[in-house]
């Protein structure tokens, strides 16, 4: 049997680390669920101030045996001026309370490691500092996509503030425990499935989910074979916007990114550690100080080239970013925003390979209409036109005074830009910025957002499409390769469009849901589940042709074709009612299609070529 360095000399595609195999002496980034501290602050409650946090990571297809493992002093901020550094317990130049760790433990194959940090069990953490890595933690070889389990304990006083890193993946094994001591929970050691402490555990799988304290920046060596190693610069897109903790899969990845670089296809799983977050721009990453700081994180980096022999952890960058460096002039977006971010990347990092992932397309699912209404029936027009529009289609209106006009309805198209809809009454003609949504049930509604339009035309207009142009042909230097993700996700119908429900995967009801509109329920029973996941949103439709809309519910958990709701309903669903998966969910106003949802993250996986992972080799 071939051990890992003599398959990548016989393998050329696994030649980053110099064409013969990679050395066993240098650490590398290596483990699934690395993520940067990002999101909101976590305070202290009485009785659970004392935390246990236990990750449940995956090493990569070749054996490790030395780790190390870093805690950060910051978080970042996720939205309009991410990611800046500026998520601390204090304030930013008046550094606020620590966070002490109690204890740090890695368990392999059943046994605990203890961790250290300058020779001590203990360490604590300062408010706006970069951190501590834990000192050279040397094991019995870890075989080649293993589990490792990461302990930390930690406190601080009630009140008192902790940076938030990561949300627990129950169903991997992950646990939060609670107590008012650090001997409490010592216990759990023994016991390492017990349930988490459940004033701890809430939100799970949605936004809302807390996160908890945790390693970030995670190393090993071993028998690393070569293979490319990835640094990723990654926005809300990449980072997995609209996937939280319940939709992970069996190696704890989320979102299509992270998905797409640990499939076992091609040259195989891509090692990688993501460095950006929800929000990030290009223009903002890497610069910075004070209340716009942004560096840190390169600065831990810095860290390792410096213990690791003046080596990086890794052999390329992989720049998913630029969703967020929209502007109305391309050349800001290009020039200034975009192409600012390489230019810090290739002075940081010379003569390391930067592979560019262009950003996917945005459209709104939303259109403005003016309302007026004899009686009970409300007449709309549409200025755009209706197509796209079908009669006994459920469509949402909001925006309008009287408040009768908004909610969902079926309507009646009556013309190229009318249609009715049956309504309680009241004054006419209606006021407001008035909007009609379809959801996303069909491509033909869909209207590109601005710097979206589709097809590239050398305008302005283009924005989103001119940089893929420019990203593709590696433009000014701005990519190195560029691995395109535009027939993964664009719609079989319309160029530059998300695809739409109907596009998408649909299964019906086997057995009806509800039996009298009043007694609630909160599972269905459907044809086939395959296709979905927890956190996805579906959209129920009566059938057989599965346009007027009953219902809209996120999953929370699938046995075999059960679907668990995580919220309950109570419209009756009889056999046949049409389960539709929706490709995103509309946001801001108008709503617009912009972070994929599960059943789009596993498209948009699967649809890039795994042989596209060649070009991340020199």
């Amino acid at each position: 049997m071939m051990n890992a360095i003599s398959l990548a000399l016989t393998n050329p595609m696994l030649n980053a680390g110099g064409g013969s195999g990679g050395d066993p002496d240098r650490f590398m980034f290596f483990a699934t669920r690395n993520r940067m501290p990002s999101g909101n602050i976590v305070t202290a409650a009485a009785g659970t101030e004392y935390v246990c946090a236990k990750m449940v990571i995956h090493t990569p297809s070749y054996k490790t045996r030395t780790f190390r493992f870093h805690l950060s002093g910051f978080a970042s901020t996720e939205g309009g001026n991410s990611p800046q550094e500026t998520i601390v317990t204090g304030t930013i130049g008046a550094p606020g309370n620590s966070v002490v760790v109690d204890a740090m433990f890695a368990r392999v194959a059943g046994v605990f490691y203890q961790l250290q940090v300058a020779a001590s069990n203990t360490v604590t953490i300062a408010d706006q500092t970069n951190g501590a890595w834990t000192d050279e933690l040397t094991t019995p070889d870890v075989a080649a996509e293993s589990e490792i389990e990461l302990w930390l304990f930690y406190h601080t006083a009630v009140a008192e503030k902790i940076w938030p890193v990561f949300r627990i993946q129950k169903h991997r094994g992950e646990r939060v425990w609670g107590a008012v001591d650090h001997a409490t929970l010592q216990a759990f050691m023994s016991t390492p499935d017990a349930d988490s402490t459940v004033a701890l555990d809430t939100g799970y799988g949605t936004q809302a989910q807390p996160q908890y304290y945790g390693f970030d920046f995670m190393v090993a060596k071993g028998d690393w074979d070569g293979r490319p190693i990835a640094l990723g610069f990654v926005d809300s897109l990449g980072e997995s916007r609209q996937e939280f903790s319940a939709a992970a899969d069996a190696r704890g990845n989320l979102g299509w990114f992270r998905r797409w670089l640990d499939k076992n296809g091609g040259i195989g799983r891509i090692p990688h550690l993501l460095i950006g977050m929800p929000g990030a721009g290009s223009v903002r990453e890497y610069t910075g100080t004070g209340s716009a700081i942004a560096t840190r994180r390169r600065d831990i980096i810095r860290e390792i080239y410096a213990f690791n022999g003046s080596r990086w952890p890794f052999t390329v960058i992989a720049n998913q970013m630029g969703q967020n460096d929209t502007s109305t002039s391309y050349n800001t977006w290009f020039n200034t925003n975009y192409r600012s971010l390489i230019t810090r990347i290739r002075a940081e990092y010379p003569g390391v390979r930067i592979v560019a992932f262009p950003p996917l397309g945005r459209t709104d699912i939303q259109k403005t209409v003016t309302l007026t209404s004899v009686g009970t029936v409300a007449t709309a027009t549409i200025a755009a036109g209706t197509t796209g529009l079908v009669s006994g289609q459920t469509v949402s209106i909001t925006g309008a005074t009287p408040t009768a006009y908004n909610g969902n309805y079926v309507i009646t198209v009556t013309g190229a830009n009318e249609f009715t809809y049956n309504f309680a009454g009241g004054t006419s003609p209606a006021t407001g910025t008035i909007r009609i949504g379809d959801l996303g049930l069909r491509t033909d509604f869909q209207v590109y957002s601005a710097n979206n339009v589709w097809p590239s035309d050398g305008t302005d207009a283009s924005g989103k499409w001119r940089l893929r142009d420019d990203i593709l042909a590696k433009t000014s230097s701005c990519c190195d390769a560029a691995i395109d993700t535009y027939a993964g996700w664009v719609s079989p119908s319309k160029g530059g469009a998300w695809p739409s429900m109907l596009e998408l995967p649909s299964t019906t009801l086997t057995v009806q849901a509800g039996t009298d509109g009043i007694a609630t329920y909160n599972s269905i029973t459907v044809a086939d589940a395959n296709f979905l996941r927890p956190e996805q949103t579906i959209n129920l439709y009566s059938g057989p042709d599965g346009v007027a809309r009953l219902s809209t519910q996120i999953i929370a958990s699938i046995v075999g074709n059960v679907i668990t709701y995580q919220g309950t309903s109570a419209v009756v669903m009889p056999i046949g009612t049409v389960v539709r998966p929706a490709a995103a969910i509309g946001e801001s106003t108008p709503a617009s299609m912009v972070h994929p949802q599960p059943v789009m993250i596993d498209r948009i996986a699967n649809g890039v070529p795994q042989s596209e992972k060649l070009k991340f080799n020199p």
